[in-house]
């Protein structure tokens, strides 16, 4: 073990040190797998490409109790696919990397300074050499143009090498390093501070990258004898048993060892001729990176036993860190190569690994046979003396060795060093590509494809600018040279996206049928496929791809999402399986929360409160909105029902940010819903005009919904006003019922008789309501008893009404007309003969508590009404109650309890003209004039034909001094009462008006 942890005997600063640059070389080979294993995902990401999909639902519904009413809308469902992204660079990767590269070199310095002056001259003349190939008058320092930069770098790291090697020898290697790594991050810093270049780090490794690539080529070559070297140890090492002699230890042996060196030989032959085309069999060989990763493993104590052996340096003063340098230096250039997805670069080295490997590995096999077969023979520890050669010099077997890899690279026609030169003006592409030049970038990549025509990263990179330009054509040609020697599934993602951009649809499905056939476990391609049938009519296929995706993504959610916006354009498959509603999972992805709310809009069969989108309760409301936000968050504002003031602020300041203009109307028709939901009627109902106003397309929409909620909210004639803006039958048909509702049934008969034309339904309704026969079933008979109030023997219709719920409707309608005719007596009798509640309707049940609370205020009654209100009444309904419950509280002179009921009310139906001239009413008793009057004007602009509004608002214009307000509001009074009525008001209007007059003369006196 001591010599497997050589550096336990060190002192503690070279065992401290060493251990560092140790654990460096460990980390360059744990990133050198990682960025082996990603491949291009190292430079290329998968984007996700959202597309808004409208989805036709029902927006909005309300029944009355005898007829529903309903108006359709749109919910959003989003599908997306996988873009295969721009080939990126990173400049803080290529800083990383010349930082690991700063830190080799501050080991090879160190080290070479411990030399031998004969070794120390030519070790530092390679450095120095190296260094002028680096071109730093790419950097453009100020004053230091030219190779005035070479010269100053030569000359300071020359001066502190040469005063360490001929003057401080004595020096510790810790102080050497430390000052070496010092003087460099000096040299580092000053030079990042003063050149102007966007990216000096970047341009310095790809301007110096062939310098890089000759010291990786010469330590691979140096190594490529490792493994054999562990062979010997592996076939002649063995243990000894007792005082058996050690010639007679139980060892693999001669024959063994011959025979794994022929294996391993084989294998490199075998990649060799693969790799040239001089076979094409699918042969299992050890990939070449692999047999780089244990030959500069084994090289740490190979390298060791080297030196010890020769006796040419000082392992520990110098051999160990110069080994470490090389290793550190080689390990990172191959994992940057893999990093940016050079393939020139990384075929290079493979190419390379195995031309060293095979022609070292045959001339090192010879050399041990020729110095140390009778040795071996005899089962001796061969490994002991492996550098100390019997007969000839294992020098002369390297240069052997040199010539043997020229006869492989002249084999393949020097297309190993093309590839690194294509890999050099690769590299210089992305130094262009990450200033923002295109046009520099675009010739260097073309040079890598003189060079290499089939490289994968010049044509990835050339389609990449290719579609910033919009170019679909050239960047489909390169797309295609991407896919003739190394396809990547994002070649053919890239090249079905160019076909859809320019209207291919089929040569868009067909090329990622033929990159799944190439790559069948891909979830990305099989997503998209999915999503291309999906706009098809081949139902199955979509879903089989998109099934399969969820599996195999690694972004499943997108897949999962794509899914249900299937289900939701494709009703028929949710009508063949309705079980697929409950297949959702509880998934955070903002697109698929989308359309989850989406299937939950269009099914209308779940009631209960959706779940909040959960970017909602992040910090992500701060931000823009993305196409999946977006959609989760409107189709959220459809489907809950909650008053939510934070949803009603957030929409607000979303509608307002100019970064979601693209969702500007649909923000603003969400916000509309949210007020009306929160119970801000006038707030929706303002924006909703906004939205209508100019808008041809889908202006009948918006008043066709704000026409609904005006009916729901009893704004009859408003309701009707804004249906008359509309043409198409439905709104007809709502802007007659309304006028019928407003108990105008001349005005509606054109409307009635313009709706029933192709509709038998409404026809029959339309013939009931104006006597053309008289009602036949249930519907017809209680929707008479409502509606013709002017017929006092329509009771004979509703007490032959069967069905519980239609009866119950119709028996409130004629309760309540005995109530405004004060016979609370026969509205008593006509309650008391409603069917029993348990059989009837929500809706039914509703109307006959609130009917029942409107008794209980007649009679005074307190304890009957606080019953009645603690009894079933659905959200439409309580502010009637709260109404109700107020007027007989103010009935009674409790004033206090009133106001709080009436308060209830108005926050729930701020419009409605009833409980705002309550309200007024006891405001104005109470001589809180100001508030009545604001209650009175925001309600009166929907309520311009109710009298009781107009009296109050103009005996309120009157207190507040305010007579022209006073003069208007007396003119439309006029045409909306009648004139006995009007003559009556007047009297009161011009007591009230000579009362003033009369208090302004006294205080003037």
């Amino acid at each position: 073990m001591s010599s497997l942890f050589f550096w336990k005997d060190w002192s503690r600063g070279y065992r401290l040190t060493y251990l560092i640059s140790f654990i460096a070389f460990i980390v360059s080979i744990v990133l050198f797998a990682v960025a082996w294993t990603r491949g291009l995902s190292n430079v290329v990401r998968w984007d996700v490409l959202s597309e808004l999909n409208e989805l036709p639902i029902i927006q909005h519904t309300f029944s009355d109790g005898l007829l529903d009413y309903s108006v359709k809308g749109k919910a959003y469902a989003v599908s997306e696919q996988f873009i295969a992204g721009a080939m990126q660079t990173h400049p803080g990767l290529a800083t990383a990397f010349l930082s690991a590269v700063c830190l080799a070199f501050v080991l090879l310095l160190s080290a070479i300074t411990r030399f031998d002056r004969i070794r120390y001259l030519v070790s530092m003349g390679i450095l120095i050499l190296g260094l002028a190939f680096f071109r730093w008058e790419m950097l453009d320092l100020p004053g230091l143009g030219g190779n005035y930069l070479f010269l100053l770098l030569t000359f300071i790291f020359g001066s502190v090498s040469y005063y360490f090697h001929a003057f401080r020898a004595d020096q510790l290697i810790p102080v050497r390093l430390v000052t070496f790594g010092l003087l460099m991050a000096a040299v580092a810093l000053a030079i990042g501070t003063l050149s102007p270049v966007k990216f000096p780090a970047l341009v310095v490794v790809s301007y110096g990258m062939p310098v890089l690539l000759v010291f990786s080529i010469g330590f691979i070559f140096f190594i490529a004898t490792e493994i054999i070297a562990g062979l010997v140890w592996l076939t002649s090492a063995g243990r000894s048993e007792g005082d058996v002699p050690v010639g007679q230890r139980r060892v693999l042996g001669l024959n063994n060892f011959l025979f794994i060196s022929a294996l391993y030989l084989i294998n490199l032959i075998l990649i060799w001729l693969k790799n040239t085309k001089s076979i094409d069999w699918d042969v299992l060989a050890i990939s070449p990176f692999i047999l780089y990763l244990i030959s500069v493993t084994l090289g740490v104590w190979g390298f060791r036993r080297l030196v010890q052996q020769q006796d040419s340096v000082s392992f520990r003063d110098a051999g160990a860190y110069l080994y470490a340098g090389l290793a550190l230096l080689t390990t990172l250039t191959m994992t940057y190569a893999f990093a940016t997805a050079n393939d020139p670069l990384v075929e290079m080295f493979e190419d390379v690994i195995v031309y060293t490997h095979l022609a070292m590995g045959v001339v090192f096999v010879a050399y041990i046979l020729i110095n140390f077969l009778p040795i071996f023979t005899e089962n001796l520890p061969v490994y002991r003396i492996l550098y100390k050669p019997k007969r000839l010099e294992l020098s002369l077997f390297r240069v052997a060795g040199v010539f043997g890899i020229a006869v492989l690279l002249a084999s393949g026609g020097l297309i190993t060093f093309r590839q690194g030169v294509a890999g050099y003006y690769n590299g210089l592409g992305d130094v262009y590509t990450a200033t923002g030049e295109p046009q520099s970038a675009n010739a260097f990549y073309q040079l890598a494809l003189e060079q290499e025509f089939q490289n994968h990263k010049s044509n990835y990179a050339l389609a990449s600018l290719a579609v910033a330009q919009n170019n679909q054509t050239a960047a489909a040609f390169f797309y295609q040279q991407a896919l003739l020697k190394q396809p990547q599934p994002q070649d053919y993602a890239g090249l079905s996206q160019t076909y859809l951009q320019t209207n291919l649809f089929f040569e868009a499905v067909k090329t990622l049928q033929r990159g799944i056939r190439a790559f069948p476990k891909n979830g990305e391609l099989q997503n998209n496929l999915g999503y291309l049938y999906a706009r098809t009519s081949v139902a199955d296929s979509a879903y089989y791809y998109l099934k399969s995706a969820t599996g195999l993504a690694d972004k499943s959610e997108v897949p999962e999402a794509n899914l249900l916006s299937f289900y939701v354009q494709n009703p028929k498959v949710l009508a063949a399986d309705s079980s697929l509603i409950k297949t959702s999972r509880d998934l955070s992805y903002e697109s698929y929360q989308s359309n989850v709310l989406a299937l939950r809009l269009l099914t209308q069969a779940d009631t209960t409160q959706p779940q909040k989108p959960s970017w909602l309760t992040t910090e992500q409301v701060k931000e823009g909105l993305s196409v999946g936000r977006f959609a989760s968050l409107y189709n959220y504002t459809l489907a809950t029902q909650r008053a939510d003031t934070s949803l009603t602020s957030l929409l607000l300041r979303l509608s307002a940010d100019p970064a979601n203009q693209d969702f500007t109307d649909d923000l603003l028709l969400a916000r509309a819903v949210a007020e009306y939901n929160a119970h801000h009627h006038p707030t929706a109902f303002s924006l909703m005009s906004q939205l209508a106003e100019g808008d041809d397309k889908n202006g009948p929409a918006y008043r066709s919904l704000t026409g609904l909620w005006l009916m729901e909210q009893g704004l009859y004639r408003k309701a009707a006003e804004t249906f008359g803006y509309n043409t198409d039958t439905t709104s007809i048909y709502f802007q007659a019922v309304a006028l019928t509702k407003a108990n105008d049934p001349v005005l509606a008969q054109p409307l009635w008789e313009a709706a029933a034309k192709g509709d038998p339904a409404v026809a029959a309704l339309k013939e009931v309501l104006y006597q053309e026969r008289k009602p036949q079933n249930d519907l017809e008979k209680a929707f008479y008893a409502s509606y013709r109030t002017d017929d006092p023997n329509r009771g004979a219709y509703w007490e032959t009404v069967q069905e519980p719920s239609l009866k119950t409707v119709a028996g409130v309608a004629l309760t309540n007309d005995f109530l405004d005719q004060l016979q609370w007596r026969n509205a008593q009798l006509v309650l008391s003969g409603l069917p029993n509640p348990k059989q009837v309707s929500p809706v039914a049940t509703s109307l006959r508590n609130v009917a029942a609370i409107r008794l209980s205020a007649f009679r005074r009654s307190v304890g009957s009404a606080e019953t009645m209100a603690k009894e079933f009444i659905l959200p439409r309904y309580q502010a009637e109650r709260d109404y109700w419950l107020g007027q007989t509280y103010e009935r009674t002179r409790r004033i206090a309890q009133a106001r709080q009921a009436y308060r209830q009310a108005l926050a729930l139906a701020p419009l409605n003209a009833r409980i705002v001239t309550a309200a007024a009413q006891l405001d104005q008793q109470q001589k809180r004039f100001q508030p009545a009057y604001e209650l009175v004007l925001t309600a009166l602009p929907f309520n311009e034909d109710n009298a009781d509004l107009l009296k109050t608002y103009v005996m309120l214009c009157l207190e507040l001094s305010l007579p022209d307000y006073a003069e208007n509001g007396l003119a439309k009074l006029q045409s909306a009462t009648t004139p006995a009525d009007y003559q009556a008001f007047v009297s009161t209007y011009q007591g009230k008006l000579a009362s003033i007059e009369k208090s302004k003369e006294k205080f003037l006196q």
